[in-house]
C-alpha cells in the first residue's frame, strides 16, 4: 500500500513539474511568435501589403487572447523569466495584456503605412513596458578583459 501511495505521489509531482515546464514553453513560443510577427510587420510600413499585415496582425491578436491564460493564477512556478509581480500585481498585468490586445487589433486593422507605423509603435511599447515590469532579466555575462 505504501508503495502505491509513493508511486502515486511521484507521478503527481512529476506531472506538476511537467505542467509548469509546459507553461513556460508555451509562454516562450507565444513571445517568440509575437517577436517574429512584429519583425515581419516592420518592412510593411514602407511597402504596405494589406494581406500580409492582416496575417501578421492576426498572430498578434490571437496571442494577445492567450496572454492572461498563460500567466493565470497558479502558473507562477518554475519560470525563471517571469517576475512574481505578474501574480502579485495581477490587475496591472491584466491591464497591460488588455492594452496589448487593443493595440494588436489596431495593427490588424491598419489601412496604410502610417496607420501601421502608429499601431506597431504602440504594440512595441506594450511589449517593452510589460517586459520591463513583469520579466526577470537574465544577468549579463561580464565583459571580457581588455586586450593589452
Amino acid at each position: 500500500m505504501k508503495k502505491i501511495a509513493s508511486t502515486t505521489l511521484l507521478f503527481a509531482v512529476l506531472g506538476t513539474v511537467a505542467a509548469f515546464a509546459a507553461a513556460h514553453d508555451d509562454r516562450v513560443a507565444v513571445m517568440r511568435a509575437n517577436g517574429a510577427a512584429a519583425g515581419a510587420l516592420r518592412p510593411l510600413v514602407a511597402n504596405f501589403d494589406a494581406a500580409a499585415v492582416k496575417t501578421q496582425g492576426q498572430i498578434l491578436v490571437d496571442n494577445a487572447a492567450k496572454t492572461k491564460a498563460l500567466f493565470a493564477a497558479g502558473t507562477d512556478q518554475a519560470d525563471p523569466g517571469a517576475s512574481p509581480a505578474i501574480w502579485t500585481d495581477a490587475a496591472g498585468f491584466n491591464a497591460a495584456a488588455d492594452k496589448f490586445a487593443t493595440d494588436a487589433a489596431a495593427v490588424s486593422a491598419a489601412t496604410d503605412g502610417p496607420s501601421l507605423q502608429a499601431a506597431l509603435t504602440a504594440v512595441n511599447g506594450d511589449c517593452g513596458g510589460c517586459h520591463r515590469t513583469y520579466r526577470v532579466q537574465a544577468p549579463r555575462p561580464p565583459a571580457p578583459p581588455a586586450a593589452q
